[in-house]
């Protein structure tokens, strides 16, 4: 969803973050995948600062999942991105494996905010090791992700939805010997361009799911 809103440091402390996605030289080739191969080399190209029209990844098959669930409802206000009580875990990479992680979040919604007729949107990201995973909604504004809206005030308290998102990083361990620690993460927060009482952000029986893929490849591409 495309939305319009200034540039902010965060917006771009978070750009400056996925520059650790950036390969060596001798790390981008222009190959393209082979059938029936087991592992993927990896093959990952620096983001820059625009963002791409399409992002391909590809990987091998899974090996490892995870899966958070929660029936206790939460609330927030946060204008501000803030972690989900309970929606946060940390993988382990082997030693020397490249891996994809994909991570899926679905949850029983509400957006509201009463006597307002405002535009205003609730918010969710997905952190893998620190940087907002792809599509990277957050990190190219005025791009945002809204994972539920108040549209326009019409929103009431018995607004209960179904929302879900998906999200993908590729992650590199290096270390031969060690395995790599990489937190993953819900946040959430929501707009409030009226300036009055901010929207209430209301998430029930959510599930977080988190695989780990052998081998990534990731390129760009235009339409």
């Amino acid at each position: 969803m495309l939305k319009f809103r200034p540039v902010t440091l965060a917006t771009l402390a978070v750009l400056s973050s996925q520059s650790v996605l950036a390969a060596l030289p001798d790390e981008v080739r222009l190959t393209e995948p082979q059938a029936n191969v087991p592992t993927i080399p990896p093959v990952i190209v620096a983001p820059g600062t625009e963002e791409a029209d399409v992002v391909v990844q590809t990987s091998g098959a899974h090996f490892f999942k995870r899966v958070l669930t929660s029936t206790k409802p939460q609330t927030t206000r946060s204008e501000t991105f803030v972690d989900l009580p309970g929606a946060k875990t940390t993988i382990f990479v082997p030693p020397g494996m490249d891996v994809l992680v994909n991570v899926s979040f679905s949850a029983e919604s509400r957006c509201n905010e009463p006597n307002s007729t405002a535009q205003n949107w609730c918010e969710a990201s997905i952190l893998v090791d620190g940087a907002e995973a792809l599509p990277a909604a957050s990190s190219f504004s005025p791009d945002t992700y809204a994972f539920d809206s108040t549209d326009g005030g019409s929103e009431g308290v018995s607004s209960w939805e179904s929302h879900s998102m998906n999200r993908h990083r590729c992650i590199f361990n290096r270390d031969g010997s060690t395995f790599k620690n990489v937190p993953v993460e819900v946040k959430w927060k929501v707009t409030n361009f009226d300036g009055n009482v901010a929207p209430n952000f209301w998430l029930d029986d959510w599930s977080l799911t988190v695989e780990q893929a052998r081998g990534c490849r990731q390129t760009r591409q235009n339409f």
